[in-house]
């Protein structure tokens, strides 16, 4: 699902089964009966050592500086 160009992604909040949030851009999230068996062994229940609250910033201030260029 790509955003129309010229304007900012989407971004969601989604959580893991251990009830951490994360922000994700809409367009990365996808139905897991759309992987393969291969591809669902590679996914995780949680992040061990998820982003801090600042690298999260910094990302998200990192991808809107994309689109404003």
């Amino acid at each position: 699902m790509k955003e129309p160009e010229g304007k900012s992604p989407a971004y969601v909040v989604v959580k893991d089964r251990r009830g951490k949030e994360y922000i994700c851009p809409r367009d990365a999230l996808r139905d897991p009966g759309e992987f393969t068996e291969e591809e669902l062994k590679k996914c995780l229940d949680s992040l061990e050592e998820p982003f801090s609250d600042d690298e999260v910033l910094a990302i998200i201030k990192s991808e809107f500086r994309k689109v404003e260029s």
